[in-house]
């Protein structure tokens, strides 16, 4: 029997602490804007505030990240999204319309 090579690998992105590929690069950003917050409100604001108010987008990119992203298939995330927004992209209206090219043909 003959070796054939398929030349056959992982596809994925790798991973950084568990994280899959790029999902980690939407984490930092997160991190960073949560600290740029921080540091912008906390000349002005009490601590708890500048902390409180500095941790949302942290906590909302993770959020996303780990509810539509992470170990979901490709672009899972922005079908779901699409889904939402227009509708049932993924199947044909309930009543198709009549074609244009033969106005006596039924629906």
């Amino acid at each position: 029997m003959n070796h054939v090579p398929t030349h056959a690998g992982d596809d994925s992105d790798g991973k950084i602490w568990g994280v899959e590929g790029m999902n980690i690069l939407f984490i930092l950003v997160g991190l960073l804007l949560s600290i740029g917050l921080v540091l912008m409100l906390s000349r002005h604001h009490a601590p708890t505030l500048s902390v409180g108010a500095g941790a949302v987008p942290f906590v909302l990119t993770t959020a996303y990240v780990f509810a539509l992203r992470q170990g979901k298939p490709k672009s899972f995330d922005t079908d779901l999204l699409e889904s939402l927004a227009n509708g049932t992209g993924w199947m044909p209206p309930v009543q198709q319309p009549r074609n244009p090219l033969y106005p006596h043909a039924s629906t």
